[in-house]
């Protein structure tokens, strides 16, 4: 939990099977994104899209809201005061509450389980709790995994909430409806609640794009939402712990987003680390699928240097990490097509590229240069990547001297 979007795991990003026993406790290949010929199409896919929030009923029922809660009842007591403001409150909350890993866990678990009773006795009632509590420790990923998993067997859809991302007030009444605007738009596999862009499309969004929602190619877990179908679609529950569909970092498709989609991969895969974020983001781009994003952030991220943070316990807040959070924020205005924008869907030059790297302080071992060189074969392309490989052959070297992986 509080990761960042796909966990931001690089120190220099600036944007970053088996199925164990549980206990319910109850308390309350690549698909082508070719597009058909609209005859061909399904009648709810030729229909228009939607063009407004607020002309959008509420789905009834209304998705249940998951919350991942551990041993962080100081971040989680803020978060139940966002949920408290929420223009419309959930009716379910499931709390997924992994095993203690040891004995000191068992008091700040039970804490937060007590929190989530007294919220919704607080509000007479209208929420109901019901936790999801694990017999031993899963860790955050597994527990996540199997979590929503679990979930989405029983229900159509969910809008996911981790225990240090404080909501406006707009958020759940705003991730319900585009549940059910987008229901049947299969080409959408999720909506985040998390606006982390490249510049230059923040540029764009000032000059031309005239919509509160965009498509994108990355998963932000900053407050986020997704349908049963397309979560099994991608079956994570039953993939390695590493899932990357590309195989490797390097062979990741490059984009505009992708290239930090890459960038986290690559740290994870140095760092025999896992991110359920980042698996997600890699499997819905191997099918062809997109997220709606919007253009301000409707969450707020408070954990930022806790102690029982996954990534980014040490240090402050970061500048970027929630400089598009606006309480404010009532988004109403929807896509009018479901395309990525010119600056999203542009792609780097080799060089361009090679450039990116180096200021990311990624290495690249033997089969990752020859793929790069291969794949960009014009001469200025080839020239920066040999240019890399050797300004970092020495931690190659040095790693591959230590049994690490290079």
């Amino acid at each position: 939990m509080g990761s960042l979007g796909e966990s931001q795991l690089s120190k220099t990003n600036p944007e970053l099977t088996g199925r164990l026993p549980i206990v319910v406790k109850a308390e309350a290949d690549h698909q082508s994104r070719s597009m058909p010929h609209p005859s061909d199409l399904p009648h709810s896919l030729s229909r228009p899209l939607p063009r407004s929030i607020a002309e959008i009923p509420l789905p009834d029922p209304l998705p249940p809201l998951v919350l991942p809660v551990f041993t962080r009842p100081d971040l989680l007591v803020q978060v139940l005061e966002g949920l408290k403001q929420q223009s419309q409150l959930p009716t379910q909350i499931i709390a997924l509450v992994d095993g203690a890993r040891s004995v000191a866990d068992e008091l700040p678990i039970e804490t937060c389980m007590a929190l989530l009773r007294q919220f919704a006795e607080g509000t007479g009632d209208r929420v109901a709790v019901k936790f999801i509590t694990r017999s031993q420790n899963l860790g955050c990923d597994r527990n996540i995994i199997t979590g929503l998993t679990e979930v989405l067997s029983q229900h159509d859809s969910l809008v996911y909430l981790e225990d240090d991302i404080v909501p406006n007030p707009n958020f759940f009444d705003c991730m319900s409806r585009l549940l059910a605007a987008y229901r049947d738009r299969p080409e959408i596999f999720s909506i985040s609640a998390y606006s982390n862009f490249p510049e230059a499309f923040y540029r764009e969004i000032q000059t031309t794009i005239q919509a509160d929602f965009v498509v994108s190619q990355r998963v932000f877990s900053c407050g986020w939402a997704v349908w049963a179908d397309r979560w099994q679609a991608i079956d994570l529950v039953h993939q390695s712990p590493q899932f990357n569909p590309f195989g490797a970092f390097y062979k990741i498709p490059i984009a505009a987003q992708t290239k930090m989609t890459a960038i986290n991969q690559f740290w994870l895969e140095k760092n025999h680390k896992t991110d359920w974020v980042i698996s997600t983001t890699l499997a819905a781009l191997a099918q062809g699928k997109l997220h709606l994003v919007p253009r301000a952030s409707l969450t707020y991220n408070v954990g930022f240097g806790h102690a029982e943070a996954k990534t980014y316990n040490q240090g402050g807040e970061p500048a970027w990490a929630n400089a598009r959070y606006d309480r404010h924020f009532e988004p109403d205005r929807l896509p009018a097509t479901l395309e990525l924008s010119p600056s999203l869907a542009a792609t780097p030059t080799g060089s361009e590229l090679a450039a990116f790297f180096d200021r990311q302080g990624i290495w690249l071992n033997g089969a990752a240069l020859w793929f790069f060189v291969r794949k960009y074969p014009d001469l200025p392309s080839i020239w920066a990547w040999v240019r890399l490989g050797l300004k970092r052959s020495r931690v190659v070297f040095s790693r591959w001297r230590k049994g690490l992986l290079t």
